[in-house]
C-alpha cells in the first residue's frame, strides 16, 4: 500500500513539475490567439537590440524626408470629390483628414526610440496578427498605456475633433467608421488592440476579438507556433501561417460573414454542400501558405515563404523547371534568370485539364473551369515549333550602366550580357543567321569561344560604337555587350547550369536605386512645377535606398513540399 503511495506521489509531483514547466505566457499577444485560427503572424520574442538599432538608424535617416510626401497624399485626399457622397459623408471624410494630419504632428519628430518611448511605444516589443474566426486583429505590446492616451488626446485637441467612443463591458473603445464594418481600437493593459468587426456585431463579438473573453485554448497554450519555427527553421521574430481550407470553411460557416452581408445591404454568400466539398478539395492542393524569417540582423534580412502543395501536385511541379542556364554572378549590377520549361508547361497542363474533363466541377460558381480549361488545352496541345519547344531558360546581367544627365556631360552606357539557355543552341543560331543576314558570315561553335559581332546588326543605332559579342556552349547561346565583357561570355556559356527546381533568381546591387533615383531627376527636370516635388521626393528616397542596401536578392523554386519564395537583404556598412 506504502508502495503504491510513493509511486503515485512521485507521479503527481512529476505532473506538477512539468505543468508549471510549460506554463503559457498569459500576458503575451500569443496568449489571446485562438488554436484554431486561420491566419496568424506573430512575434514570439522581440528583435535583437542590435538589429533593432540597425532598423532605428536606416528609420532616421528617411524620416524627415518621407513626411512630406504623406503631406502631399493628404492634401490630395481633400482635393477629390465624390459626387455620390452624403454632406454626411463629406464631414466624416473632412474630420478624418484632421485627425490624420493631427497623427502626422504629433509623430514627425519622433525619430528616435527614446522619443516613441516618450508616448508608450517601442520598437522591441511582441505583436500578433490574427484571426479570431475571420476577423482581423492586431494586437502588440507597449510600454505605458497612460503615455499613449495622452498622445491620443493630443491629437484629438490638435484635430478639433473628439475621436468617437463606446464601452464594451468595462472596457474603452475608440471607434472608426460606420456600416458595413466598424473599426475597433483599445488599451488592454500592456496591450494596443486593433480589430474589425461588422457595424451591427453584438457585445459578444466583440469581447471575443478585444480579447476580453479569452479563446478556450490558445496558441500560447499549445506552443504550435514555436513548433512550427522549429520545424520551418524560422526565427521568432515574425513567423505565421494562413489555414487555406479553414479559411474557406468560415467563409460558409462564420457568423461575422452574414453580419457583414446585412451590414451591406447585401445577401449572404451560401455554399451547398457539393461547391464546399469542390472548394474544400481545391484547398487542399495547398493547404497553408508559410512565412518567417530566416536569418534577421544588422547585417542581413532573409524571409522565406512557402505555399504547401499536395504531394503529388507539388512532384508535378518540381519536375518543370530545368536548370536555370549560367550561374549567379554574385556582383552584378542587376541579375535575372528564370526558367522556360515550356514543353513540361504544356504537358502539366494540359494533364491538369484532363483531370477536370474526368471529374468536372459540379459546383455552379466553379463550373467556368471546365470549359476554360478545355479551350485552353485545344490551343496549347498544338505543335510547338522547336526553337521554343528547346527553350530551358534566359539570364540577363546587367554590369554597368550609365544614364545621360541633363547637360550631356554623361553618355548613355551599358554593359552585360544575355544568355539563353537551349537544348539545341546550334538550332538557335542557325535561326539567328537566317533572321539577320549580317549573322550569316559569323561562325559559333559550341566550344565557349567568343566572336565578334558589327554592332549594326542592332536596328536603331543603339549599339553603335560598343563591342558585342557572341559565345555557343553545349546548352547555352550567350550575347554580351561593353567593354572587358569577351571572358566574362565565355565563362557563362560554358558555365554548370544552375540547380534544377529554380523558376526565377534575381540578384540587385544597391547602386541600382542610385540609378533610379538618378532617372528620376533626369525625367523630373522636364515636368511641370507641380509634379516635380513628387519627383524629387522620390528620388531622396531611392538615394537612401542606396546607402541602406548592399545587394537584395530574391527567387522562386518548386520542390517537393511545395513553391518556396525567398527574398534576401544585405544591408551596407553604415
Amino acid at each position: 500500500m506504502r508502495r503504491h503511495a510513493r509511486i503515485g506521489f512521485i507521479a503527481l509531483t512529476a505532473a506538477l513539475a512539468a505543468a508549471c514547466g510549460k506554463k503559457a505566457d498569459n500576458d503575451a499577444p500569443l496568449a489571446f490567439v485562438p488554436a484554431d485560427t486561420p491566419y496568424v503572424i506573430a512575434a514570439l520574442e522581440p528583435i535583437p537590440e542590435a538589429t533593432a538599432k540597425h532598423l532605428t538608424a536606416q528609420a532616421q535617416s528617411v524620416w524627415s524626408a518621407i513626411f512630406p510626401m504623406f503631406d502631399q497624399l493628404l492634401a490630395d485626399t481633400g482635393q477629390l470629390k465624390d459626387e455620390d457622397a452624403t454632406p454626411e459623408q463629406v464631414a466624416e471624410h473632412a474630420k478624418v483628414r484632421r485627425v490624420l494630419k493631427a497623427v502626422l504632428d504629433e509623430i514627425r519628430g519622433r525619430d528616435t526610440p527614446e522619443k516613441w518611448r516618450e508616448v508608450g511605444l517601442g520598437t522591441q516589443v511582441r505583436s500578433a496578427l490574427y484571426g479570431v474566426g475571420l476577423l482581423p486583429v492586431l494586437r502588440a505590446e507597449i510600454l505605458d498605456a497612460d503615455a499613449l492616451r495622452a498622445m491620443i488626446a493630443r491629437v484629438e485637441q490638435n484635430a478639433g475633433e473628439k475621436l468617437a467612443t463606446a464601452r464594451v463591458g468595462e472596457q474603452d473603445v475608440w471607434t472608426i467608421g460606420s456600416a458595413p464594418l466598424l473599426g475597433l481600437v483599445a488599451i488592454e493593459g500592456k496591450h494596443l488592440v486593433v480589430t474589425v468587426v461588422p457595424s451591427g456585431a453584438d457585445d459578444a463579438t466583440k469581447r471575443r476579438v478585444l480579447g476580453l473573453d479569452r479563446p478556450a485554448q490558445s496558441l500560447a497554450d499549445t506552443d504550435a507556433l514555436a513548433a512550427f519555427n522549429k520545424a520551418r527553421g524560422y526565427l521568432p521574430y515574425g513567423s505565421g501561417w494562413i489555414d487555406t481550407r479553414r479559411l474557406l470553411a468560415l467563409l460558409n460557416d462564420d457568423p461575422a460573414v452574414e453580419a457583414i452581408a446585412k451590414a451591406a445591404d447585401e445577401p449572404k454568400p451560401v455554399l451547398d454542400a457539393t461547391c464546399r466539398g469542390e472548394f474544400d478539395a481545391i484547398a487542399a492542393k495547398a493547404p497553408r501558405l508559410a512565412l518567417g524569417y530566416t536569418k534577421f540582423d544588422a547585417e542581413r534580412m532573409t524571409m522565406h515563404m512557402r505555399l504547401d502543395l499536395d504531394p503529388t501536385l507539388a512532384k508535378a511541379l518540381a519536375a518543370l523547371p530545368g536548370a536555370l542556364p549560367g550561374s549567379n554572378s554574385g556582383d552584378a549590377l542587376f541579375e535575372i534568370a528564370f526558367a522556360l520549361p515550356v514543353l513540361r508547361g504544356r504537358d502539366f497542363l494540359v494533364a491538369q485539364a484532363d483531370a477536370i474533363a474526368a471529374a468536372p466541377f459540379k459546383c455552379e460558381a466553379l463550373q467556368p473551369l471546365n470549359a476554360e480549361f478545355a479551350d485552353m488545352k485545344t490551343k496549347i496541345e498544338q505543335m510547338i515549333p522547336p526553337p521554343l519547344a528547346d527553350l530551358v531558360g534566359v539570364r540577363l546581367t546587367l554590369d554597368s550602366l550609365v544614364l545621360p544627365d541633363a547637360n550631356d556631360s554623361e553618355k548613355f552606357d551599358v554593359s552585360g550580357r544575355v544568355l539563353i539557355g537551349s537544348n539545341n543552341p546550334t538550332f538557335l543560331t542557325g535561326l539567328a543567321q537566317m533572321s539577320v543576314p549580317a549573322l550569316q558570315k559569323i561562325t559559333l561553335t559550341p566550344d565557349g569561344k567568343a566572336v565578334a559581332i558589327p554592332s549594326d546588326v542592332v536596328p536603331g543605332g543603339y549599339a553603335e560604337g560598343r563591342e558585342i559579342h557572341a559565345a555557343m556552349g553545349a546548352k547555352a547561346l550567350g550575347l554580351a555587350i561593353g567593354k572587358d565583357q569577351t571572358a566574362k561570355l565565355e565563362t557563362a556559356v560554358t558555365a554548370s547550369a544552375a540547380t534544377s527546381g529554380t523558376i526565377i533568381d534575381s540578384n540587385v546591387s544597391g547602386s541600382v536605386y542610385k540609378l533610379l533615383g538618378d532617372a528620376f531627376a533626369l525625367f523630373g527636370d522636364k515636368l511641370p512645377d507641380k509634379d516635380r516635388a513628387g519627383i524629387d521626393m522620390q528620388r531622396k528616397l531611392y538615394a537612401m535606398y542606396a546607402q541602406w542596401f548592399k545587394r537584395v536578392g530574391g527567387g522562386m523554386s518548386f520542390g517537393p513540399e511545395g513553391i518556396d519564395i525567398t527574398q534576401d537583404v544585405e544591408y551596407a556598412k553604415q
